[in-house]
């Protein structure tokens, strides 16, 4: 019996192996899991070098939060770039972000809540 397990466990391995890029390939098109979650805090740091954002939520806690080409920033009307976000240093802000496995992505960030 055990003879029949082993032989046919090399064949079981194979399989899994061959599966393995097939199930990556699907996550990877399954861009992200998670739904969009909404934060208002106050900006603390902005880093346009690094795409990078911080907020501090309500409870004091901070957020990274990464910036994209695709990220709409906006102050009142007016469209704005993330090197001008860093004249909005402790205003209220309010984030729309994705959360993936490279952190927090923004995808909208308001001024002024």
């Amino acid at each position: 019996m055990t003879g029949k397990l082993v032989s046919t466990l090399p064949h079981a391995l194979c399989g899994l192996l061959l599966a393995i890029p097939a199930v990556a390939a699907t996550s990877t098109a399954i861009r992200n899991a998670w739904p969009a979650e909404t934060l208002s805090g106050t900006i603390t740091t902005v880093e346009p070098g690094q795409k990078l954002v911080i907020v501090k939520g309500p409870d004091g806690v901070p957020f990274d939060v990464v910036v994209t080409p695709k990220t709409r920033i906006r102050s009142g009307d007016r469209v704005i770039a993330i090197k001008e976000l860093t004249h909005y240093q402790n205003k209220d802000v309010s984030v729309r972000f994705l959360p993936e496995r490279r952190g927090d992505v923004a995808e909208s960030i308001r001024i002024g809540g």
